[in-house]
């Protein structure tokens, strides 16, 4: 990270001068180490059908932001011993002794729970940008632009939306909408969220990190930060303060008139942004939540060791119904989940996770998470079972939670040995969820080994087939399920594709298997029978030498070809990363996506534009970014309306003819 973007984040986060002279006042008025007084929170008073017990983990990064100095990032740490077993008894209504148990349990053996701001502009985290993909449209309408998302009919949160005739732009608190009209593409509206932040007690709001458009509802999704007052000692006037993820904030606007924007609702829950979908008119919100003070939960006050959801400015906490637990939890993270109705601006319903999600995969019907743990000497005998090696080091936790037209239930949990790549490692077909898994551990020879393995779990996330070793010492690059296919792309000197037969999902097989050098992490389905990946290019004893595009002919599946391939040269790209980062635009022939280029001690940057045409890639344009650090670049989007290029970044949008690639406008951002 560098130096301007640590100073843009002191400045973002530095308290003003009254709220610094409350926050001293406060320290010292208190002993050192003593714990903020909690606010009074509402009672919960729904009721609601019993829960399964059970929890995910996942890894957690702490944000500290100094008073008085620049801001700097700092690592949770990670505890692999085995964490006591939390309760699994159903309580009565209202009842949260259970859960505060588990939670000052999880803490004695995990204190460090931090959950990290992330300070990178559109950030999805996770995981989970924006492209055309005409293999899964997220969106209906014609000329409707469409994010380049995983499952056909569920839509993905982006940084950049659009629907087809006004742009929706992040660009740090703002959204900016532009008229996208070509050579006339201008500015509408602007958007600035920080009007809806509070400054009590010194609370700070991070940019906007998460764009859903749906009809005339833009939803944008911003995280809260306060200042954790028990861990700043009493005797000095300028320190570090840890500023805790509070809430994420889902603000919906009526964009009917782009002109003119306004607020119709802002609905908030506890914890930092993960992911966003939508599915008809329900968005689902993921946000992960920390309980970070052991000094500060308070049996009497729910509100300090579970989560809360905000609706019109009042705070409730979570119902004990709604939140689930399991055995042995390795942190006290929960993972948020709740269901928001974009045709009457009202959230439907919300269930807690007592345990962090690393990944999320939703299909129609259901919504899972999955987060990794190191494996456990108790591990060992579901490892040699399922994967035939004597042990493992990962296991990957499985939580599959029903969606009936947005009411939530914990229908299941499982766990699989192995580590998981990304979303696109998860497909649910059928009612079968088929996973793509990286195994790190010893082989029963004895031997230190790494191997690609495929498993088919049923609705009780329990394995019933798999394919335990589809190479030796290789690790999974890339999946994409395809119906009853999937193809998976393992590395270590040379690329194998596989193609996987699914159709009996307790009998796969692999069809066929395709070596060459490098490697794809992106596959995306480009027609029936072909298949684009991106990935990087390597020589044949496995040493990496830049990106490169491949075109797989999959007509048959026990016969792959590489149809075509091109070495792009360049160093790295978001797309390796980040699949929102990648246009595929197949009607046009279009593939576009930001790189990036080391030298000099700097980088430089394009937006580069390929054409697939007549079986071969050809270059069709390097579109300059206005940008030379990785921060920026990590942040372009391109998309195609009508017959332009839209290239946004949160400094500005640049328009070229799709055909031409020849600049007709430019407009500033920021």
């Amino acid at each position: 990270m560098n130096d301007k973007i640590l100073r843009d984040m002191a400045e973002q986060f530095r308290p003003d001068p009254s709220v610094r002279a409350d926050l001293l006042a406060r320290i010292a008025a208190e002993p050192a180490g003593a714990p903020e007084t909690p606010r009074p929170q509402a009672s919960p008073s729904r009721p609601r059908r019993r829960r399964v017990a059970w929890i995910a983990s996942a890894a957690a990064v702490a944000v500290v932001a100094g008073l008085a100095a620049m801001p700097s990032l700092i690592g949770g740490s990670q505890d692999h011993s085995d964490p006591p077993a939390a309760p699994t008894a159903e309580a009565a209504p209202g009842d949260y002794s259970h859960v505060y148990d588990a939670v000052r349990n999880v803490l004695k053996e995990h204190p460090q729970a931090d959950m990290g701001f992330q300070f990178q502009w559109g950030t999805d985290r996770r995981p989970e940008g924006s492209a055309a993909d005409t293999s899964a449209p997220a969106a209906d309408g014609a000329g409707q632009y469409a994010t380049n998302v995983q499952v056909a009919g569920i839509d993905e949160g982006d940084i950049v939306k659009s629907d087809g005739r006004t742009i929706f732009a992040a660009s740090g608190d703002d959204v900016v909408l532009l008229a996208a009209q070509g050579a006339d593409t201008h500015e509408l509206a602007r958007i600035d969220t920080s009007t809806t932040a509070g400054r009590e007690g010194g609370t700070a709001q991070g940019p906007v990190v998460d764009l859903m458009l749906h009809g005339s509802s833009l939803v944008v999704l911003v995280t809260e930060y306060e200042p954790r007052l028990s861990a700043l000692p009493a005797s000095q006037e300028s320190a570090y303060v840890p500023y805790d993820a509070t809430q994420t904030k889902a603000l919906i606007y009526d964009v009917s008139d782009p002109a003119a924007p306004t607020l119709r609702q802002s609905l908030g829950q506890s914890g930092a942004f993960s992911t966003s979908r939508l599915s008809g008119d329900l968005l689902y919100l993921v946000t992960q939540h920390a309980v970070t003070d052991p000094h500060a939960i308070d049996p009497a006050v729910p509100g300090t060791f579970v989560p809360s959801t905000t609706d019109d400015g009042t705070s409730t906490p979570l119902p004990a119904d709604d939140l689930v637990l399991m055995p042995r939890p390795d942190g006290p993270r929960y993972s948020v989940v709740s269901s928001i109705d974009l045709a009457t601006n009202e959230r439907v319903d919300t269930l807690s996770v007592l345990g962090g999600s690393q990944t999320t995969y939703m299909s129609e019907e259901s919504l899972y998470l999955a987060s990794v743990e190191y494996a456990g000497d108790a591990d060992g005998d579901q490892a040699r079972d399922e994967t035939g090696m004597r042990s493992v080091t990962e296991k990957t936790k499985l939580a599959r939670i029903t969606l009936d037209d947005g009411r939530l239930t914990a229908a299941a949990e499982g766990t699989v040995p192995g580590v998981l790549l990304n979303q696109f490692a998860m497909d649910d077909y059928e009612g079968r969820l088929r996973l793509a898994v990286t195994l790190n551990g010893v082989s029963t020879s004895g031997q230190w080994e790494s191997t690609p393995s495929l498993l088919v779990l049923d609705g009780n996330l329990e394995v019933i087939s798999s394919i335990p070793k589809l190479a030796t010492n290789e690790t999974v690059q890339s999946v994409r399920f395809v119906g009853p296919v999937a193809y998976v792309v393992s590395f270590r000197q040379v690329d194998p594709l596989f193609a996987i037969d699914l159709s009996d999902p307790a009998a796969p097989k692999v069809m066929g298997e395709l070596k060459i050098p490098g490697f794809s992490t992106y596959l995306h389905p480009w027609a029936d029978s072909q298949l684009l990946g991106l990935g990087m290019d390597a020589t044949d004893d496995g040493m990496v030498t830049g990106l490169k595009l491949s075109m797989f002919d999959t007509s048959d599946p026990f016969a792959l070809k590489e149809q075509a391939v091109l070495k792009v040269p360049y160093a790295d790209s978001e797309a390796l990363r980040n699949h929102k980062a990648v246009l595929v635009d197949s009607e046009r022939g279009l593939i576009g996506f930001p790189a990036l280029n080391y030298s000099g001690g700097g980088s430089t940057a394009d937006y580069v534009v390929y054409r697939f045409e007549g079986g071969a890639f050809k270059l069709a344009g390097k579109l300059p970014v206005e940008a030379s650090e990785q921060q920026w670049v990590s942040s372009v989007r391109g998309l195609t309306i009508g017959d332009n290029l839209y290239v946004v970044t949160e400094r500005g949008v640049d328009v070229y003819g799709a055909d031409s690639l020849e600049k007709v406008a430019s407009e500033e951002l920021g």
